[in-house]
């Protein structure tokens, strides 16, 4: 493999991507999102993790000096091309009801860029077990 300076990758090199976060109540919408974002849209570069958060508009009744208690959230997040980041945004913000109080927030942030990621056609998804 040549490493040299003049051979070195470039960030032009790779396409254009965003990452769309989205925080979600703690109820399984993460996973099903992730299904679906796979299934209809093909992505691929995508996953969820928990969190611990407090919503800026709950109802929080705390001691005076304390913090309200956090409750589980999940972070779901998914890398896309420029091209259709709009389209999974969308399908993000309606099919999780982001627009309903308490469901969540979302957002995108555009990345230097992004190597393209697809699995092999003859490797199995995997069986989860319940």
């Amino acid at each position: 493999m040549n490493t040299t300076p003049d051979s070195a990758p470039r960030v032009s090199d790779f396409p254009a991507c965003k990452v769309i976060y989205c925080i979600l109540p703690d109820d399984g919408t993460d996973k099903r999102l992730l299904v679906e974002l796979r299934k209809r849209h093909g992505v691929l570069r995508a996953g969820s993790a928990t969190r611990r958060g407090v919503g800026a508009l709950a109802d929080a009744r705390t001691k005076r000096g304390k913090l309200p208690e956090p409750q589980m959230v999940r972070l779901l997040f998914a890398t896309c091309s420029e091209d259709q980041v709009d389209e999974i945004f969308d399908f993000i913000f309606w099919s999780a009801h982001i627009d309903k109080p308490g469901r969540g927030a979302i957002w995108q942030q555009t990345v230097t860029g992004g190597t393209p990621y697809e699995l092999p056609a003859d490797v199995p998804d995997e069986q989860t077990i319940s």
